[in-house]
């Protein structure tokens, strides 16, 4: 919805969905597979459990809500249009509030959950307040991040049965309450330590940006090949490891390439 909800249009470009999402995760799931071969996995294991999880790494998963958005954001721009803010607000939260209810008393295997768009859904509805008015910091909105942290707070450490009216599973913060303090305070957070920073991390950041896809491909397959560290006998130390190499290896060789790419053209 960037360019405004008005020029959303029925129409699926589907040779660019293949081109700019599909074909990068099926070339990473291509390579992912044959490691696995030559550490001596099977096959017909591989493949299932690939199936199963939508791929090979954590995050997986992404690639097939994404698509999934791709053919519903269109048809839900149809629906907002019709609507005044009034009841696409309460549209939005009805929905969701019904599909926490449903899947509370449904409880749908944690595998198909894991790869269904619903528990994003009123990301949906933020990300065109955004198109439509901005990144709003009001009484309002604080007022709603920090009841957002609030219930954030609770799903992970509160040991609270919210059903039905919140379904408890794995991803304890995808539920439609927790999402304003990702859509205004969280966001105002991340612009105000970006207008601190200076014009070359600006860029650096821009760049990240621009090849986020791939970058997101690139940790997937490390985050999923990366070697234990215990040999290092100090889990802080290890830890830090971790965080600082997978970082490095899921970055620079992107934008490398990008580098070399673009020399090369």
């Amino acid at each position: 919805y960037k360019k405004g909800i008005d020029h959303v249009r029925l129409f699926f470009n589907l040779k660019k969905l293949f081109h700019r999402i599909l074909k990068p995760f099926i070339f990473l799931l291509t390579i992912e597979v044959g490691v696995l071969l030559l550490y001596g996995h099977d096959l017909v294991s591989v493949v299932k459990d690939a199936i199963i999880a939508g791929g090979i790494g954590p995050g997986s998963y992404y690639v097939w809500i994404y698509i999934q958005f791709f053919f519903l954001l269109p048809i839900v721009a149809v629906i907002i249009r019709r609507l005044n803010r009034f009841w696409c607000f309460f549209g939005f939260t009805l929905l969701c509030v019904m599909v926490e209810i449903i899947c509370s008393y449904v409880h749908p295997h944690p595998a198909i959950y894991r790869l269904l768009f619903i528990r994003y859904i009123y990301l949906i509805y933020l990300g065109y307040l955004w198109v439509s008015w901005g990144i709003v910091i009001n009484k309002l909105t604080v007022f709603l991040s920090i009841l957002s942290i609030a219930f954030i707070l609770l799903f992970v450490y509160g040991d609270l049965n919210l059903e039905p009216l919140f379904y408890s599973n794995a991803w304890a913060l995808c539920h439609w309450i927790t999402y304003f303090y990702t859509a205004y305070l969280f966001i105002y957070l991340l612009f105000f330590i970006y207008s601190l920073l200076g014009k070359h991390l600006k860029s650096f950041c821009y760049e990240l940006g621009r090849y986020s896809y791939e970058i997101f491909l690139l940790q997937m397959f490390v985050f999923a090949f990366f070697p234990s560290l215990d040999f290092i006998g100090n889990k802080y130390v290890e830890v830090l490891l971790r965080i600082v190499l997978t970082t490095l290896l899921s970055i620079f060789p992107v934008l490398l390439y990008k580098k070399y790419v673009a020399i090369k053209q």
